[in-house]
């Protein structure tokens, strides 16, 4: 099948939106990897341990995942585009107060409120972008916003730490905190109000087109409070009704796959970002710029993947995409066992797994997307990033004590087993 003319892969319904969109989504993911770039100052300046330094990543990250779920709600009671610009000056201030930081302990409060301050930014963001597309734009604008999320990224080593390194990394925190307040404003002067207007979709249930197979969940997923086949006075029902009102999003089938699916894959490319450069640093025997250059491909992979992925989401099946994204990335990472240790092999072996694991996310969430309505966009999107978190959060720790047993050069190839995972629930998803 042809992809067709370059400008198709940006070709949205709503181009500036999710332009807007895009770059809050960057810099979110920049100051989410503000600190890595200057650990090693910070061990210096406060007279830490690096597990002390790495525990201000771990309070970041507990309160971003702790604090979406109930942003969600919260995105659809008082709009996204509000929750959106609030979040990203709070974060910002939190950056901020870690740039003057005269403790440790007021590290800890900065990533404190960082933490709480971005968990808005995808509930929101994504809602957003699932609002105003179309079925048949929906897998390229989350293609496109993963681009953007991949750039902010691989931006924050460079600007982060080249500003640290050439004057001081208070200067270079409170820098890149001044960026985030100046976007907040900016983005909410000219990101339209949506709020309220009817949906810019082609139907808010999801079909057969939109999901890739899923043509049967349009009538259950038709708003939190649909029919649960429970008596009405049983307890049960009360219950159920009960929680859906509470977390805003329909107690279905679906959400349990959905929401496991999204663990895995995260699941997957936690240990594969977490460990891709220990990896290649043992497995090549050379030093870890060399190593972190190699990452560095792997995301620019990313990058290409997010804007094709997205593109083919909206001309193929969205859940054969993914299981074949997931089935390949698995593949690959068994065969990473054999590769020799040749720099420009590994630079397109790695390449060619960043394709493969970020390919999946576009036809993911394109699929979430087919699934929400106005009403609970926010909330859905909320739970399948908490889905996401604890698989992002799950997946360091088991792999760390996996490498600690058997070896790095074993217990990375051996993250195709949840790959492998992932892929198989993608035959789920197809089912429903």
């Amino acid at each position: 099948m042809s992809l067709g003319n370059p400008r198709e892969f940006f070709a949205v319904a709503n181009p500036r939106e999710v332009g807007l969109v895009t770059v809050a989504h960057g810099v979110n993911e920049f100051y989410s990897v503000a600190l890595p770039p200057i650990l090693p100052l910070l061990v210096a300046d406060f007279d830490v341990t690096y597990g002390e330094a790495g525990a201000l990543l771990t309070v970041f990250f507990v309160m971003y995942s702790v604090f979406q779920l109930p942003a969600g709600v919260v995105a659809d009671r008082v709009g996204q585009r509000l929750l959106l610009a609030a979040g990203m000056v709070v974060l910002s201030a939190g950056i901020f107060v870690s740039s003057l930081a005269p403790n440790y302990e007021t590290l800890v409060a900065g990533q404190v409120l960082a933490g709480v301050g971005g968990s808005t930014y995808h509930p929101a963001g994504m809602s957003l972008i699932s609002d105003i597309e179309t079925g048949d734009t929906e897998g390229k604008a989350m293609g496109i916003h993963g681009l953007g999320g991949v750039t902010g990224t691989a931006l924050a080593p460079a600007l982060i730490g080249g500003l640290a390194a050439l004057y001081d990394w208070r200067l270079a925190l409170t820098v890149a905190a001044g960026v985030g307040v100046a976007y907040a404003v900016l983005f909410y002067l000219l990101f339209p109000d949506v709020e309220g207007e009817a949906p810019a979709t082609d139907g808010a249930g999801v079909d057969a087109d939109d999901a890739g197979g899923t043509a049967e969940a349009s009538g259950e997923a038709s708003s939190p409070a649909a029919s649960t086949g429970d008596a009405p006075d049983s307890f049960g029902a009360t219950l159920r009704r009960g929680v859906e009102r509470l977390v805003n999003v329909p107690l279905a089938g679906w959400v349990l796959v959905l929401f496991v699916t999204n663990f895995f894959i995260s699941l997957e490319l936690g240990a594969v970002r977490t460990f891709a450069t220990s990896y290649l640093f043992e497995r090549t025997g050379g030093s870890t710029t060399e190593a972190n250059a190699i990452f560095f491909v792997m995301l620019v992979g990313a990058g290409i993947a997010s804007v094709g992925a997205g593109h083919l989401a909206d001309r193929s099946d969205r859940t054969l995409i993914g299981f074949g994204a997931m089935a390949a990335a698995a593949l690959v990472l068994t065969v990473t066992a054999f590769v020799p240790a040749n720099v420009p092999l590994l630079v397109g072996w790695f390449f060619l797994l960043g394709v493969l694991s970020y390919a999946v996310y576009p036809a993911m969430n394109a699929i979430t997307s087919a699934y929400s309505e106005r009403d609970f966009s926010g909330s859905l999107f909320a739970v399948m990033l908490t889905a996401g978190s604890l698989g992002g959060a799950v997946g360091p720790v088991a792999f760390g004590v996996v490498a600690e047993r058997v070896g790095m050069t074993v217990a990375f190839p051996g993250i195709a087993v949840v790959a492998a995972v992932a892929a198989a629930m993608f035959l789920v998803v197809r089912r429903l």
